[in-house]
């Protein structure tokens, strides 16, 4: 039981984003789906506003998500596969050979 003025430590997401390769890992993959993003939105000819819209997200959020800033949720990448009328599978590019 915790003591009086003292909180017990919680584990946060942020934790993971300090951790060495892990944190690497995740920034890697978050810029290069980042990229696909933005690839599928230019190939649709939308501004980063219109894909905002069409996914549910505020346009502030869609530019973090593509710069590879954001975590996304399984729930917005499910809503940019139907935005752009890809199979999610597609959001997730392939790891070129030598990264």
């Amino acid at each position: 039981m915790p003591t009086a003025g003292k909180t017990p430590h919680k584990r946060g997401r942020s934790e993971v984003w300090t951790r060495g390769p892990t944190a690497r890992a995740i920034k890697r993959e978050l810029r290069r789906i980042g990229q696909r993003l933005r690839e599928l939105r230019l190939e649709r000819g939308l501004t980063q506003e219109q894909a905002a819209e069409a996914i549910g997200v505020h346009p502030k959020h869609m530019i973090k998500m593509e710069q590879g800033g954001a975590n996304f949720t399984i729930a917005t990448l499910v809503a940019a596969s139907v935005a752009y009328k890809v199979p999610l599978r597609e959001l997730f590019p392939e790891e070129e050979e030598g990264t």
